[in-house]
């Protein structure tokens, strides 16, 4: 088992830093807007620092975050492994990866580099990494970032503040979820000194819809059912009413919540399925529940309050495979 101080390793990550010559970011898959958010502004960071930087992402990043500056630097693993040259002073870092298989393919380019690190804030990051800055009582990766700013005497800029506050705010429900703590407003603080516009990225991260998500909604509120007693729900699409809503993953964000945030409701989740005929599983706890330990029996991960995981198909056994293992959860098997 590690010790705590090889779970927060950033004086080590500093040096490092200062020692690299050429320095790649890895976000995790379907990225969101921790991990988009934190490595955009570390690359900011770094570019400061005079460092060549690239940010190497299995995906596309999602239509949602297109508003985010910069975020049309982020190279596509295909396109990016065939032209990087590769040196002993290279240095990797993923962000927000609470596993290595949550790099996907980039997996295979992380473990080529000679020194590897990572920024995380998941409980269940094993610290996969050479250098490992993992502090699971942070309650967004962009904290780190944002410390590694102070920690090499910066003074943030707009652009900047743009990032750290999409990926805090999206990992902290907009300020309201368990996680949110006095460091999470003291770098508000901060942010809004260095000129964040704060209505302007508010309104498109929490208010504004995308018509496909709404019509996404639209397919998965009927199949609402509630067990135990109405303290579990859930709900489900297939991939032909995906279709029909004329949406994609991305637009698949935030349906949970609107099962956890029903009346009474303690645990929540939402199973989706993929193209490949997988079933992607969101999942939602209030205290004292928790639904990380749930993820976790089927490979997935996350935090106590809100975590995922995959499963196969189909649809309909993935669903009753979830539900049995949040009904052992509620009743005792996942309570702090």
């Amino acid at each position: 088992m590690m010790k705590m101080n090889d779970r927060y390793q950033m004086n080590e990550l500093l040096s490092a830093i200062q020692n690299a010559g050429s320095i790649l970011l890895f976000p995790h898959i379907s990225p969101d807007g921790d991990t988009i958010g934190s490595t955009l502004a570390l690359k900011m960071l770094l570019v400061r620092l005079k460092k060549q930087v690239t940010i190497i992402l299995e995906d596309t990043p999602p239509g949602n975050l297109s508003f985010m500056p910069d975020i049309y630097c982020v190279r596509l693993y295909e396109e990016a492994v065939k032209v990087l040259t590769l040196a002993d002073d290279t240095l990797a870092i993923s962000l927000d990866v609470s596993s290595d298989d949550r790099l996907g393919s980039s997996l295979e380019l992380f473990n080529r580099i000679k020194t590897t690190a990572q920024l995380d804030h998941h409980p269940t990051n094993p610290g996969f990494a050479m250098i490992n800055v993992i502090d699971d009582t942070a309650p967004a990766t962009a904290i780190l970032v944002h410390r590694m700013f102070e920690g090499f005497g910066l003074p943030l800029q707009r652009e900047e503040a743009i990032c750290l506050y999409t990926g805090l705010s999206t990992d902290t429900g907009n300020f309201v979820y368990k996680n949110t703590n006095v460091e999470a407003f003291q770098m508000m603080g901060k942010l809004m000194e260095a000129g964040l516009p704060i209505a302007t990225y508010a309104r498109i991260l929490f208010r504004c819809k995308e018509k496909e998500h709404i019509a996404l909604l639209g397919k998965a509120l009927p199949t609402m059912r509630y067990l135990c007693g109405g303290e579990i729900a859930g709900m489900h699409v297939s991939t032909a009413q995906i279709r029909e809503a004329g949406a994609t993953s991305e637009h698949a964000d935030g349906v949970v919540d609107y099962a956890i945030d029903a009346s009474g409701v303690k645990i929540a989740y939402f199973c989706r399925e993929t193209d490949e005929g997988c079933v992607k599983c969101s999942l939602r706890a209030l205290t004292p529940y928790r639904v990380d330990q749930v993820a976790e029996k089927f490979g997935g991960g996350g935090h106590q309050l809100a975590a995922g995981c995959m499963l196969d198909g189909p649809l309909e056994e993935a669903q009753l495979k979830i539900e049995a293992a949040l009904q052992e959860a509620y009743h005792g098997g996942g309570v702090n």
